[in-house]
């Protein structure tokens, strides 16, 4: 990781749907957790069938 770069774009994130990794943009705000919003409705669909507060 280099410390004189934003942190953001430098983070690897895999989807929680389908283990992709997401690509980040440089700037402020949130990190991307999933690669299409359709596969965050689904992720969270499926938690909380399992019983989690999501």
């Amino acid at each position: 990781m280099d410390y004189t770069k934003n942190a953001k774009p430098q983070m690897s994130v895999a989807c929680g749907h389908c283990h992709a990794d997401v690509p980040q943009t440089e700037g402020r705000g949130r990190v991307k957790r999933y690669c299409t919003p359709e596969h965050g409705r689904s992720f969270r669909r499926h938690m909380r069938a399992m019983g989690f507060d999501v």
